[in-house]
């Protein structure tokens, strides 16, 4: 019979559902990731996609390191907990080309909300259970 594998403390589930949350919406907004032009049409990339490119590098060895429970997850997880606020009040009026009314008032909205989410999860993370969690080499 094979040993149970514990369950992971509660910050460490939520910070689960955050990472493959982010990238459902990088998923979905990848398209226009990629059709978003911010030097010159004859560029061959954008600076945006530059940055989007390097976020999803660093959220997938996140999760990957913090499935093998490594300790390199632990700074992986807090970097990942700090990317609600950009995201959520930032890069989507950017994406959805909104009006600068509308995107001032989407940032209003999702900046507190997602400044909260990130303080819910870096506390969530830092606690003794989520910091013992992760103690592979």
């Amino acid at each position: 019979m094979a040993p149970s594998r514990p369950r992971p403390p509660l910050g460490v589930i939520f910070w689960y559902a955050w990472a493959v949350l982010l990238l459902a919406i990088t998923g979905l907004l990848l398209p226009k990731i990629i059709a978003f032009v911010d030097v010159s049409e004859k560029a061959p990339f954008s600076v945006l996609g530059l940055v989007m490119m390097g976020e999803l590098a660093v959220v997938f060895f996140g999760i990957t390191v913090a499935m093998q429970r490594k300790r390199v997850a632990r700074g992986f997880t807090v970097f990942i907990a700090m990317l609600p606020a950009p995201i959520l009040a930032g890069l989507i009026p950017v994406l959805l080309d909104m009006e600068p009314d509308a995107a001032s008032g989407w940032a209003a909205l999702f900046l507190p909300l997602g400044l909260v989410l990130s303080v819910l999860l870096i506390i969530g993370l830092r606690r003794p259970a989520a910091l013992a969690w992760f103690n592979e080499d």
